[in-house]
């Protein structure tokens, strides 16, 4: 099979990439033929099959300016770029990856070919649209997922929440459950390792977050956890690996007064990031936007307790027992607090986390769903 793929935050470090990248290694492994379009972030391509085309320097600016959102739409020249690109591989099938406020240009080339249309409903954007443009932006992405996903001959999504979600929104096409598959952990770096690269004091407990620094992710919360700490003079430092509005994050913490309490790393490459898990104490994760929240399993994976906030996706991929599940902002610094106190309880729990991780979401397992529902739609 031929597949051209896109999404508008490919190759940002973030969930959609590692899951698009996974899928990707899959398929050519398997034999089939991959391409995957996204706009130019400036770093050329990102793996052979990568197809950067332009991207729009004013939306751009208008949506790191307002949204102070780092991601990229496609530009004016975009549309001949993507139809060329198209043109050449001759794709049996198009996989669109993103669902944006409005249609963008390789969705537009997706609807004008007669080819199969396969949909991964990647994020919970109603709750996106909520958080930046109340309760009007929330009506709007379950208006645009219904509308969108009913054009589409299949959808793929990562958990039973999300299919439930799109089956209230109205949606008819069939939705196919496929969780990203997640890869074992190499070698963590060492204690002595990680307290000299982030410069953290010997001794330190270290509280760890992976992911996008942005709005939507409830970050303040780990702000909080850093103030508790503090006032309970708890030698610890809170590190957040990503990247984003970091320096915002950083103007938070100096008026919270735990600056020097709170750690940022910025963007670091995937297998460094893998390799980061296992060598800190505790992974906190307080998003409440998750369809799946692959960070949290990476450090299952990687048998670190952790500790995270109730949501949609929490109870398929991440249950009560396996972490330390809190259902409230309020109480995630009790319960960093007490995990970091109960060490023996905190080390039983990773354990079986560990196990229940590997077992459930295989990298080998994703692929085969995935070429099935390719298949199903080329009627091969």
């Amino acid at each position: 099979m031929k597949i051209i793929i896109s999404s508008l935050t490919y190759p940002l470090l973030n969930g959609v990439t590692v899951s698009v990248n996974t899928s990707i290694d899959g398929f050519v492994k398997k034999g089939h033929e991959v391409r995957i379009v996204s706009p130019d972030y400036g770093k050329g391509k990102a793996r052979k099959e990568h197809c950067p085309v332009a991207s729009s320097s004013l939306a751009y600016g208008i949506t790191t300016n307002i949204f102070k959102k780092k991601e990229r739409v496609f530009g004016i020249q975009a549309r001949s770029q993507i139809k060329k690109i198209v043109d050449e591989f001759e794709p049996d099938a198009y996989w669109l990856h993103t669902v944006s406020w409005a249609p963008n240009a390789f969705e537009a080339q997706m609807m004008r070919s007669k080819k199969p249309k396969v949909l991964f409903y990647h994020t919970f954007i109603e709750e996106y649209g909520r958080i930046y443009a109340g309760k009007m932006g929330a009506y709007a992405m379950r208006r645009r997922s219904k509308d969108l996903c009913n054009r589409v001959d299949a959808i793929m999504v990562p958990g039973e929440a999300m299919k439930k979600k799109l089956i209230s929104y109205g949606v008819k096409t069939s939705i196919h459950v496929i969780p990203t598959g997640i890869k074992p952990s190499p070698k963590p770096f060492s204690k002595k390792e990680i307290q000299k690269r982030f410069n953290i004091p010997k001794g330190s407990t270290i509280i760890l977050y992976v992911g996008r620094i942005s709005k939507e992710k409830n970050l303040d919360v780990l702000l909080d956890v850093a103030k508790e700490l503090k006032e309970k003079d708890i030698k610890a430092r809170v590190l957040f690996v990503g990247p984003g509005d970091i320096e915002e994050m950083k103007e938070k913490a100096q008026k919270k007064k735990v600056q020097d309490m709170t750690l940022f790393s910025g963007p670091l490459p995937k297998e460094e990031v893998q390799r980061v898990y296992g060598s800190c104490d505790m992974f906190a994760f307080p998003s409440k936007t998750e369809t799946q929240g692959l960070v949290v399993m990476e450090a299952m994976l990687a048998n670190v307790p952790v500790v995270a906030i109730k949501s949609p996706a929490q109870e398929e991929f991440f249950p009560e027992g396996k972490v330390v599940l809190v259902k409230r902002d309020k109480d995630f610094s009790r319960k960093v607090v007490e995990t970091i106190e109960n060490k023996e309880k905190s080390k039983k729990m990773a354990e079986k986390a560990k196990k229940y991780a590997a077992k459930n979401f295989s990298t080998e397992r994703m692929i085969e769903e995935q070429i099935k529902v390719f298949k199903k739609v080329l009627g091969r």
